[in-house]
């Protein structure tokens, strides 16, 4: 049997060196606008326009919380919900928020910083908070507050996204944010909020077109809680959980608890949102080290690598990639015809043409996307780990 934990270790070790030695130019200064993308795994077209230290507070939906909680318990809620103090960034499509700090000194340049005062150095998200695309905030309001000059509730779009949005009011998902600085300071960040809104309305198809493609849509929709979405059956007008969902996923589904796992993945993202919206919370890190529900695995993935983010911007790149280049022939399609074959074939998933198909594909978009590289020996099997 072939180990998919080591494949998938190694691939990430893999990406983690190639993005830190991208990050580093020639002079050894590394840019503070790669680190901050680095920190939040952010595309390459984003830089950090301004950051202000804030208070974040999150309250879970009284739907998540369930009907046994009555009227005095809800209005304390908020009183009971946990509060973190971190900095808030802004960039061109995208607001950040972590309670770690950031891996570039605050005096630095978008150039260059030779000064690191944080502890993720570009390591990825870390801490609790979020990573949340300015087109999925649907409406911003000021709060009045006694404690502090600018408070902002933030609405999400999550639950409204999907084909048939049924989110109730009690089900809205809010986020309080109470920035500490000057008035001035304060202004700016707002300002610079507003202008970064207004010209996200451009991007509400490409939210439109990936949201749906999420499972995690599927998973808290009405449809998944009233039917019987077993680990072992096909659920109908769901999104592509991958080759496992037709082929079965690899080991035991009893052993690996899939079941457990997709119930407690469910609960948190009921409670803190899903996909695009989704806030990091201390059982955030938690599940991922008791693992990932297979049908999940793909969306996680993506979310905490931050390729949801890059897809958001460009979400027909995979299929123009397709089109353009069909029928073209190169020695790295070449190559990946030799090797579709020997891609792990003791899974069925790979003995069949639908398997096949899908890593064709996808190697050979990747070949001509990132032509420079085109294709190496074992990417097949990395691939093909990502496809089941």
């Amino acid at each position: 049997m072939f180990n998919l934990s080591s494949i998938v270790q190694k691939a990430h070790s893999l990406i983690d060196l190639n993005a830190s030695s991208s990050s580093i130019s020639s002079d050894n200064s590394t840019s503070k606008a790669a680190l901050f993308r680095l920190q939040f795994r952010l595309p390459d077209s984003q830089t950090p326009l301004q950051d202000i230290t804030a208070e974040f507070s999150f309250a879970p939906s009284s739907a998540a919380r369930g009907p046994a909680h009555n009227q005095d318990e809800k209005s304390r809620s908020h009183d009971r919900s946990p509060a973190y103090v971190g900095k808030l960034h802004l960039s061109e499509n995208f607001l950040c928020f972590s309670t770690q700090s950031t891996s570039f000194h605050p005096s630095a340049s978008l150039q260059s910083s030779t000064a690191f005062n944080g502890q993720t150095h570009g390591a990825g998200p870390a801490g609790n908070g979020f990573t949340l695309p300015l087109v999925a905030i649907r409406r911003v309001e000021r709060l009045q507050t006694q404690n502090t000059l600018f408070a902002l509730s933030i609405t999400t779009s999550n639950g409204f996204i999907a084909p048939e949005p049924r989110t109730p009011a009690g089900q809205l998902q809010k986020l309080t944010l109470q920035l500490a600085g000057s008035r001035q300071a304060c202004e700016k960040f707002c300002d610079g909020l507003k202008r970064g809104l207004r010209d996200a309305t451009r991007d509400a198809g490409n939210l439109k077109a990936i949201v749906p493609q999420c499972y995690s849509e599927y998973l808290l929709s009405e449809k998944a809680a009233k039917g019987t979405d077993k680990p072992d059956t096909v659920p109908k007008n769901a999104p592509d959980g991958g080759l496992g969902l037709l082929f079965r996923y690899p080991g035991d589904a009893r052993k690996t608890r899939d079941k457990s796992k997709m119930r407690l993945w469910a609960e948190y993202m009921r409670e803190n949102g899903r996909n695009v919206t989704l806030v990091r919370q201390p059982t955030f890190t938690r599940l991922f080290r008791v693992g990932l529900p297979n049908r999940l695995r793909g969306e996680l993935w993506e979310l905490t690598s931050g390729s949801l983010y890059q897809r958001l911007q460009k979400p027909s790149l995979y299929a123009d990639t397709l089109a353009k280049f069909d029928g073209r022939e190169s020695l790295a399609i070449d190559e990946i015809e030799k090797d579709l074959n020997r891609s792990l074939p003791e899974y069925a998933g790979f003995q069949s043409d639908e398997g096949i198909g899908r890593l064709r594909r996808v190697l050979t978009a990747y070949s001509w996307v990132n032509a420079e590289v085109g294709y190496c020996q074992a990417m097949n099997i990395v691939v093909a780990a990502i496809l089941m």
